[in-house]
């Protein structure tokens, strides 16, 4: 809607506003509200939209669509599904759209998820088509807690790791939380890990995030590639990393 001075603004009650980088806002009508909420952590919001369908936001951040979560799942875990992984530790993913989409590959046997905000997993579940029986296999342990700190401290072996956090990851500090999470990589999943990196476009908040992600991958892990893949409700190519696995 308009107000008197002609620009346009949006009722908070009615759209959730999403700011990939400085200049541009995606507005994003919700149709229905399933929770709005605080955590200790972020705001949790999931709407119903009528272009993209069930939507998650954490701090107004576009994390899930149902219209196309396959695209951003078979970025991050296709290199999971082709090298037939069968244990995995997955390094947030509290919305359980990773764990949905290594379940549904048959050589996994186990999947450990750790995820910081418990609050996030409840609401998921709860609104968001098949997660709470994901999240009930039998193959799956879930941990509350700090990803990396998690993975740097178990004794446990994985075949790989899939990071999946915010683009904005809590308490990172960048160049030596990435480097030990990658040597973690190296010693407990075999070299193998995927990681969503964020968007493409230079102007994104965490380009240079993702350029000292790959740099700092190339230095620890083997075969370390960078693919970009246009998701159509984040309204940009985004990038996903693979290091350790065949090409």
């Amino acid at each position: 809607m308009s107000n008197t001075s002609g620009e346009i603004c949006f009722d908070s009650s009615q759209y959730i506003v999403y700011q990939p980088y400085r200049g541009l806002h995606l507005a994003y009508h919700a149709k229905k509200f399933h929770y709005s909420g605080r955590s200790r952590y972020q705001q949790i919001d999931i709407i119903d939209n009528e272009a993209y369908g069930r939507m998650l936001f954490l701090d107004h951040n576009l994390q899930h669509t149902a219209y196309d979560a396959a695209i951003f799942n078979e970025a991050l875990c296709g290199m999971a599904k082709q090298s037939r992984i069968r244990s995995s530790i997955v390094l947030g993913g509290g919305s359980g759209q990773t764990l949905l989409t290594l379940l549904r590959i048959k050589s996994t046997r186990h999947a450990t998820v750790v995820e910081v905000d418990p609050l996030l997993i409840q609401c998921c579940k709860r609104y968001i088509k098949g997660v709470n029986a994901a999240f009930s296999d039998p193959r799956v342990k879930v941990r509350i807690g700090d990803a990396f700190t998690y993975l740097h401290s178990t004794a446990e072996q994985f075949d790989a790791a899939i990071i999946d956090l915010t683009e904005r990851p809590f308490h990172m500090r960048a160049r030596s939380t990435l480097k030990q999470v990658y040597a973690d990589v190296r010693a407990k999943c075999n070299g193998r890990c995927s990681q969503y990196l964020g968007s493409s476009v230079d102007l994104a908040s965490t380009h240079s995030l993702s350029d000292l992600a790959c740099e700092l991958a190339r230095k620890t892990l083997s075969k370390v590639r960078v693919e970009q893949v246009f998701v159509p409700s984040f309204g940009a190519p985004h990038k996903f990393l693979h290091a350790g696995y065949e090409a």
